[in-house]
């Protein structure tokens, strides 16, 4: 359920205002001036929610939920209900999120500095800025207006921050320039020493690292990520590219806009990936690869070789992903005990 202590409820709206907000289209019998004021799940959604049926697994679930009006596509709505308001959209998911922001939108920051910051005097701080205790903006900065960094995090020297970003509690951001509307998670640390370890005759050596990070607009990086400078290029992240928690991006690398990343992933030194890329959780990409656009990445894969543009892979090493399925298949033939089903 949703705790009003902590998330802020708008509404009620109308199903006809949830539908044209959302571009679905109202079911044959359904009420436009049904309110409701929540989402909910399936299973305790009440007769003032919103819910969505977008996967076919969960038909059950769908087949005798309670909420005031469920979201899916053309397709699922042929399922077994009892729901009399349905939405339909041809991506229910994005449709449900947009109505969940309708419900619960972003808070807005109240403006203002703490009194236990540490604002060097050579940096510059936008209008209408929330700088929580404990943060630490070095020389030569620059936060743009409408930026909230949260308590106790550091922004080193001649960092720039776009405007309307969000820098979470305790992270760390040096060696970078940062776009518009981007939200960094507790605990990260960008713009850190990469890891440029080179083997001389007295043993190992760390390599200079002096490039920078340059992050686009609208990056969503999550909790406890680490993002390295590039040693003599660019680290880079284009806009639009979502990052999950517990991501690693080693130096020089180059990832496109509007890619997504599952957490515990990570992208070895100056591989170069596309524009809208799929990586799932705990994938592993070697250094100095070329990673196409539209590529699909499965979950625990290990990609070790270049992929092609469009491209769905898995496995490990990563093969194309109808390879990996034939492969697994046949290992499992392989094992398979004589008489028996397993």
């Amino acid at each position: 359920m949703t705790d009003d202590r902590f998330f802020t409820r708008c509404g009620p709206f109308s199903l006809g205002v949830l539908a044209a907000c959302s571009k679905a289209d109202l079911a044959e019998g359904a009420s436009t001036a049904v309110l409701l004021r929540g989402i909910a799940p399936l299973e305790t959604a009440e007769a003032d929610d919103v819910s969505v049926f977008c996967d076919a697994r969960r038909a059950d679930a769908f087949a005798v939920s309670r909420a005031g009006a469920i979201i899916t596509s053309a397709k699922l709505a042929a399922h077994r209900h009892d729901c009399a308001n349905l939405l339909i959209a041809r991506d229910p998911r994005f449709a449900f999120a947009a109505v969940g922001l309708m419900f619960h939108p972003r808070c807005t920051d109240t403006a203002g500095i703490s009194g236990t910051a540490d604002i060097h005097a050579t940096a510059s701080v936008g209008e209408g800025c929330r700088i929580d205790s404990g943060v630490v903006v070095g020389a030569h900065a620059h936060i743009g207006e409408g930026c909230h960094l949260g308590a106790n995090c550091v922004i080193g020297d001649g960092v720039e921050i776009g405007p309307q970003s969000v820098i979470g509690c305790n992270a760390t951001v040096s060696h970078a320039l940062i776009g518009a509307g981007v939200r960094i998670g507790a605990g990260t640390v960008i713009g850190g020493e990469g890891f440029g370890v080179v083997l001389g005759p007295a043993g190992l050596m760390c390599s200079a690292q002096v490039g920078r990070v340059i992050i686009g607009d609208n990056v969503r990086i999550g909790g406890n990520c680490t993002i390295d400078r590039g040693a003599l290029d660019d680290t880079v992240i284009g806009s639009g590219t979502m990052l999950d928690n517990l991501i690693q991006i080693a130096h020089n690398v180059r990832i496109g806009r509007n890619c997504i990343f599952a957490g515990q992933s990570g992208v070895a030194g100056s591989a170069i990936i596309g524009d809208n890329v799929m990586v799932g959780g705990a994938v592993s990409i070697s250094d100095h690869l070329t990673i196409g656009s539209n590529v699909r990445i499965a979950g625990k894969s290990g990609v070790a070789q270049d992929v092609a543009d469009g491209a769905v892979v898995g496995g490990y090493p990563a093969v194309p992903v109808r390879q990996w399925h034939r492969q697994n298949l046949a290992l499992a033939a392989m094992i398979k005990k004589p008489g028996t089903d397993a």
